[in-house]
This record gives C-alpha cells, sequence and structure tokens, in this order.
C-alpha cells in the first residue's frame, strides 16, 4: 500500500502551517510592511491564502493595493522585522513532538522542505526547542526551485540517498500536494493548517488527517 508508512525512510514537512504555528509572527512582520506603505492593518485571514507562496509571492498578495511597490524593498522591511518578531505565538502543533520523536526512534530520516528562509526556520527550531534533529532543511534559499514545483522534495531525497518511493510529503496546503503529486512522492493533507481542509477539494493528497497522532499506528502496521 502507497501510504503504508512503516516502510518509509524519509518524512518530509513542510515547516509554516504543518509543523509550527507561526501565524502570529507572521502576520505581524506583514502588517508592519503594510503599515511602513500607509496600509492599514489585515487580519490573519485576510492573508492567509498567500503565506506558503514564498515571500516575494505572499508580499504581492498582500500588498495588492499599490502594485507599484517594489518587491525588494517590500522583503527587506520584512525580512528586518520578522528578524525580531517571529517568535510571536511560537508553537508546534499538538501531537507533532511526539510524532517526530516517535520517527526518530524508528531511525527514519526527516526533512523540512518550505517555501520560507532556511534562517528562519532554523532560528525557530532552536527557539522552541526542536526534539529532534531534522537531516535535511530545504528553505527558500536553498534551490532557484521553490514549491509547486517538485525539484526541492527530489533535492531532499537526492541529498539522503532515498528514491521518491521511499518517501512521503506532510503538508498544509495546495502547493505542498502539488509538489508532490509532481515529484511522484506520496502526500498527506494537513488540515489543522492555515486554510483547513479546503486546500485538499482542489487537489486531493492520498490521504487527509486532522490530527497527525492519527498516523502513529501506521508506523507499526504492514
Amino acid at each position: 500500500m502507497f501510504l503504508t508508512l512503516r516502510d518509509k525512510k524519509l518524512f518530509l514537512f513542510d515547516f509554516d502551517g504543518t509543523l509550527v504555528d507561526t501565524s502570529a509572527g507572521i502576520l505581524a512582520s506583514l502588517n508592519h510592511t503594510r503599515k511602513c506603505y500607509g496600509l492599514s492593518k489585515r487580519a490573519f485571514a485576510q492573508v492567509k491564502q498567500y503565506i506558503g507562496t514564498g515571500l516575494q509571492s505572499m508580499l504581492n498578495g498582500t500588498l495588492r493595493e499599490k502594485p507599484e511597490i517594489s518587491g525588494e524593498e517590500a522583503a527587506r522591511i520584512y525580512r528586518a522585522h520578522h528578524e525580531t518578531n517571529m517568535y510571536e505565538g511560537l508553537a508546534f502543533y499538538p501531537g507533532i513532538r511526539e510524532f517526530l520523536t516517535a520517527l526518530n526512534d524508528r531511525k527514519k530520516l526527516l526533512g523540512i522542505v518550505s517555501n520560507k528562509n532556511s534562517y528562519f526556520i532554523i532560528k525557530i527550531l532552536e527557539k522552541l526547542n526542536s526534539p529532534v534533529n531534522f537531516d535535511i532543511i530545504v528553505g527558500a534559499d536553498t534551490l532557484p526551485e521553490h514549491k509547486p514545483q517538485p525539484r526541492p522534495l527530489l533535492y531532499a531525497c537526492e541529498e539522503l540517498g532515498c528514491v521518491r518511493q521511499e518517501a512521503v510529503m506532510f503538508g498544509d496546503s495546495i502547493y505542498d500536494i502539488e509538489a508532490g503529486l509532481a515529484a511522484g512522492i506520496c502526500t498527506v493533507g494537513c488540515a489543522w493548517g492555515f486554510n483547513g481542509a479546503e486546500p485538499f477539494k482542489q487537489i486531493p493528497p492520498d490521504l487527509v488527517i486532522q490530527n497527525i497522532q492519527e498516523l502513529l499506528p501506521l508506523l507499526t502496521k504492514s
């Protein structure tokens, strides 16, 4: 069975909205950037659809009232603010620590494939005292290609000596599922993320789960 997790060697995870709830810090930095351009604050519900698309795309979406804004300048403003404000409200989602620990105990390879800059990912993992050390982190600054392109996922497989059939990708957005499908990698949709289960109605993953602990029995099931 494609979704039998016991025999999977490499477990790949998106970051924002999948492993960690980073919504408060992202919103704070987006609203700071908007304020710098004379724009009003936005609620998270108004910007969440842009998260996971990569920084430039996220900024283009949230600053769309002023298309003349320099993308590079806006990115500098966002990064400078996020450097000190990304820790606001951070938390691993329920069950994530336990699931990562269970995978680590079973000697599984662990990776993060995100459209977030790897520097921010590493700093957040340090702040949260991650229960595991990830074998690879593929961020927005690792490769020229980003999700939904398959290359970041395939790169993680290559670097860790796995074939795609030995990997599984977890994510909360349509971009994670598109990347996994294009790479020929098993996909798990994480409905606790920023947009719930809605993204998976358009492009269904191999499995949709409401809580990561649903998968613990599958680690031993043949």
